[in-house]
């Protein structure tokens, strides 16, 4: 494979996909997006699912070439959660000072204001709010973007142990987890029911879905010098992909077989286009982004519907939102992320 490549132009692409996908719960309209996929696919997924594939393929690169599991999950923690910290200061701060409906005295001296941090603990039973803000907006979530990160992170943890167990012995665990891949499919009925698990509180379905797209891009990383990244082969699974709507619309098949040729399809595009040679290959030089765009576009956009009404279009919404984030998303790399990640060298 080439050395250079699109990472960071596809993970900006998905920041920004994500922005444009909460524009329309948060304006109380539709997905246009998940409206033509059949409510399989809103667009935020679409983003969040190419996130996965990506670091997939980055994260084991980054397990391997660690010289121990301390220097890897260092390498993970100040890759998060500088940034991390940074927007919840921003949020409590910023964006709830700024609107919420308690006076700034009440708001800064009750608990509850600073109880918003929990979620740098990534696993919190419940996301919350802040005091007095966003109540008259469709949703009063505060920055609905978080989530993700658990699962992030649970991925990183979950692939230390299947180096540990499977290094050298790649050909077994293809085998499992195929048989695993087979059973999943087979109740997918029951996976897709609404469970969580204990302790961490993660969403069973959605620990498996993005997890799935996760370990595909891992194994695409182990096997890249066997797996051939062609354009044809990515049409091919792309006209799969879309085959699969059509067959499903006849009832042949289930509408969760879309989901599952999508997982095969979709990770196998993302990293072709990741390593098509293009003028976005030095995309990265300029800085990353991505993270900055993802978890300061939410409280950026519940902000301008606050202010200007839910009645504001959704495309208004992102490109008021773009204009905000951006700059954010600098500041967060340069003074904040960078920073942070140069803490690197310390543990090799």
């Amino acid at each position: 494979m080439l050395h250079s490549n699109n990472f960071h132009f596809l993970r900006f692409l998905a920041a920004s996909l994500v922005i444009v996908g909460h524009s329309y719960p948060l304006t109380g309209r539709p997905d246009l997006i998940e409206k033509l996929s059949l409510g399989l696919f809103p667009t935020g997924h679409i983003a969040v699912c190419i996130f996965f594939v990506i670091s997939g393929y980055c994260v084991m690169q980054s397990r391997l070439q660690s010289t121990s599991v301390y220097a890897y999950l260092m390498k993970r923690v100040v890759r998060i959660f500088p940034g991390l910290l940074g927007a919840l200061i921003f949020c409590i701060v910023g964006v709830g000072a700024f609107n919420t409906t308690l006076s700034l005295t009440d708001y800064f001296t009750t608990p509850q204001t600073y109880y918003f941090l929990d979620n740098l603990k990534l696993y919190p039973p419940t996301h919350r709010d802040l005091p007095g803000v966003f109540l008259s907006n469709p949703l009063s979530i505060v920055n609905g973007s978080l989530w993700t990160l658990a699962y992030e992170f649970t991925m990183y943890v979950v692939l230390v142990i299947i180096v540990w167990f499977f290094q050298n012995r790649w050909n077994t665990f293809v085998a499992l987890f195929s048989v695993f891949f087979v059973v999943y499919c087979t109740f997918f009925t029951f996976f897709y029911a609404t469970r969580t698990l204990p302790v961490i509180h993660l969403d069973v379905f959605h620990s498996i879905d993005f997890g799935i797209y996760f370990l595909l891009g891992m194994l695409m990383y182990v096997y890249r010098n066997q797996v051939p990244l062609k354009g044809t082969l990515a049409l091919v699974l792309f006209a799969a992909w879309m085959m699969t709507y059509l067959v499903a619309e006849t009832g042949l098949i289930p509408l969760s077989a879309i989901v599952w040729v999508r997982y095969f399809s979709l990770s196998y595009i993302v990293l072709y286009l990741a390593f098509l040679k293009s003028p976005f290959n030095s995309f990265g030089n300029y800085g990353d982004f991505s993270y900055g765009i993802y978890i300061y576009g939410f409280p950026v956009q519940q902000s301008i519907i606050a202010l200007l009404g839910k009645q504001t279009p959704a495309y208004q919404v992102t490109l008021l939102a773009f204009i905000i984030v951006l700059p954010l998303a600098w500041i967060s790399w340069n003074y904040i992320e960078q920073p942070a990640m140069r803490l690197k060298r310390f543990f090799k």
